[in-house]
């Protein structure tokens, strides 16, 4: 009896679990959905939640000599904090600078006015003191007007009808409204600690899960709008009570949920394409022969949380996490903390570190040579994949030698004059702009074989080939790229092997990184998954060829990404950003083939240069 008991609870909790933590959600959470709990104690009552467009905006008031006070308890009462100053004549100056609304958008403000003193005759003064502004506060006369609902010492029910209509009630779980006055009720509100003693970190035990549950769902079956109040103030707590389907949202901290309101659905990701992932047979791992071909993945932005976003996205499964090699690398420039992605590549590329923005050159602005460079003498053929433009930093510091990134015109000229055997990525449109219309006659006098559409690519014919596509092909996952990495890949492999002396490949994923920047986790996430999809086909091709080394890295996180939460199972995961920007975050490397266990430890990233020309030197 105890078991079968038990096994019924344990089936409840994941029948309830599952169902709050798909982030499905029907109903849209914006700023509207706000509550500025306690906000007379803010810095700057009313001004710093409505600047936020906060929905609700909550003033206690005390009723003492004829005034309304604002104040938490009557001890805090300050002469000049009255709810005239503080509330009345802010909303009234929202409607003057705002033409008529309370926020230029149009989106709605309530104030939730919690009476502490005497109910009635409280109510009685608030009544008196916005009569004369009915226009501003009631909605059957002004769709704009901000609505007034009442909180803490209410009338009971049945004296609710003898009180203007402009305000509106708080109601409670447990009580019951005639069809008279249901449609005063504007919310129900409950004190959260009935019903839990959580403090915000983590997440709910599942009998206290069961009982939040159970009232919102009463509520919501009553046709009432639910919120609590207490609950903490965490962003771990905020999503929650929207996965849970609470309809006000509250906080000591406007400026956290706005940030986390205001950007829900850039936080969160789901219903992604997965893939499947490659069986590796480890036959050539950590071997100590010869490298006769090495492949540098570099994942632009990727840290190791853009990494399991894109496992948990994928329901559990990825490329990457195969490889059993695995190493750490510090990505600080000689003058930063954290690196941009030109001194990055130049790092990966020529073993030594520069200032940021430079490409091929060291911290004194003197050119070094790139990898490609160096292995072209050896009769070993050099590439790069890239899904930005092909003057982007990263690829370019595979052939470039300049100190600003940005010198497009430099860099177009030095591409066509490099080492490379084969470029592939976007930017045909910068490409005329920068050489003029004459490019393909430009490109044929350098011996270069020039393809503007992937197609025509033809990797059986041997020689210098640029393949050079429209930004419109080489765009976002989200705008249709299509499976052009992984295909890319497969061509440059068969062109690059033909010459049977080895080649070197540098293959990016250049748009994680403008997910990180955009604080976008569903662009992220889609390039992560396009990105070791393609991993996967050169895992594929490094077991048959067992000659071929794989690295797979980062120049630098973007974003500081953070996983608050996610599902596995359904491949749902909400994410938080610290920054728009790049940060000091050491990367992982990851490697796999031939001499993979030399990527292991924590080292600077340069030596990741050092490691993979050891790779061809080493029998």
């Amino acid at each position: 009896m105890l078991k079968s008991r038990q096994l019924k609870k344990a089936i409840l909790f994941c029948s309830v679990w599952l169902s709050v933590n798909t982030y499905a959600q029907t109903k849209n959470y914006t700023v509207a959905n706000a509550h500025s709990h306690n906000d007379y104690e803010r810095s700057m009552p009313f001004y710093q939640a409505a600047a936020l467009h906060f929905g609700y905006i909550e003033a206690d008031i005390h009723l003492k000599d004829g005034e309304l006070y604002v104040a938490h308890d009557s001890k805090d009462i300050q002469p000049l904090c009255t709810f005239r100053e503080l509330y009345l004549q802010p909303v009234l100056r929202q409607f003057a600078l705002n033409n008529g609304k309370a926020y230029t958008d149009g989106s709605p403000l309530r104030l939730l006015v919690d009476i502490k003193t005497d109910g009635i005759p409280t109510l009685k003064a608030l009544q008196s003191l916005l009569l004369p502004y009915r226009q501003y506060f009631d909605p059957a006369v002004n769709a704009n007007a901000v609505q007034v609902i009442l909180s803490g010492n209410i009338p009971p029910v049945a004296a609710w009808s003898d009180f203007d209509k402009l305000f509106f009630f708080d109601g409670r779980p447990d009580s019951t409204y005639p069809a008279a006055v249901k449609s005063r009720v504007a919310l129900v509100s409950t004190d959260f600690h009935q019903y839990s003693k959580w403090n915000g970190k983590g997440t709910f035990v599942p009998a206290e899960l069961e009982k939040i549950t159970g009232i919102i769902s009463k509520v919501h079956q009553q046709g009432f709008p639910f919120r609590f109040w207490g609950a903490p103030s965490s962003k771990s707590c905020y999503y929650k009570l929207m996965d849970l389907g609470a309809d006000v949202i509250g906080t000591d901290y406007p400026e956290e949920l706005y940030d986390v309101l205001k950007n829900t659905t850039r936080t969160t990701a789901g219903n992604m394409p997965t893939h499947n992932v490659y069986a590796p047979t480890y036959a050539s791992d950590a071997t100590r022969v010869r490298s006769k071909n090495v492949i540098l993945f570099i994942g632009d932005g990727t840290g190791l949380a853009e990494m399991y976003a894109g496992y948990t996205a994928n329901k559990g499964a990825l490329n990457l996490f195969q490889m059993r090699q695995l190493g750490l690398s510090k990505t600080a420039s000689t003058d930063n903390y954290h690196t941009d992605s030109a001194a990055g590549a130049t790092a990966l590329s020529t073993g030594s570190k520069t200032n940021n923005r430079a490409i091929g050159m060291d911290n004194t602005y003197h050119a070094i040579p790139v990898l490609p460079e160096i292995l072209a003498p050896k009769g070993i053929q050099s590439g790069v994949i890239v899904t930005e433009e092909i003057t982007g930093a990263t690829p370019a510091g595979f052939y470039g030698h300049t100190p600003d990134r940005d010198n497009t015109r430099i860099l177009y000229q030095q591409l066509i004059s490099s080492k490379l055997q084969l470029a592939v990525g976007g930017g045909k449109e910068e490409l005329v702009r920068e050489l003029g219309t004459n490019y393909q006659q430009t490109l044929s006098q350098a011996g270069i074989r020039f393809q503007e559409d992937f197609n025509s690519w033809n990797p059986a014919t041997q020689g210098r080939t640029l393949v050079i596509l429209s930004d419109k092909t080489v765009t976002s996952m989200r705008d249709g790229r299509g499976n052009y990495l992984k295909e890319a890949l497969k061509k440059a492999l068969q062109q690059l092997n033909a010459s049977g002396k080895g080649f070197f490949l540098m293959v990016e994923g250049s748009r994680i990184d403008h997910g990180g920047h955009a604080n976008d986790l569903d662009y992220l996430v889609r390039e992560m998954l396009d990105f070791d999809d393609t991993i996967g086909e050169a895992l594929r091709f490094a077991d048959k060829d067992k000659q071929t080394t794989i690295i797979v890295t980062a120049d630098h996180e973007t974003g500081g990404l953070a996983l608050m939460d996610g599902n596995i199972s359904n491949g749902t995961l909400r994410g938080h950003f610290a920054t728009n920007d790049h940060t000091g975050i050491p990367v992982m490397v990851f490697s796999y083939g031939p001499n993979s266990q030399l990527f292991g430890g924590v080292y600077e990233n340069k030596e990741i240069f050092h490691k993979i020309v050891e790779c061809y030197r080493n029998r």
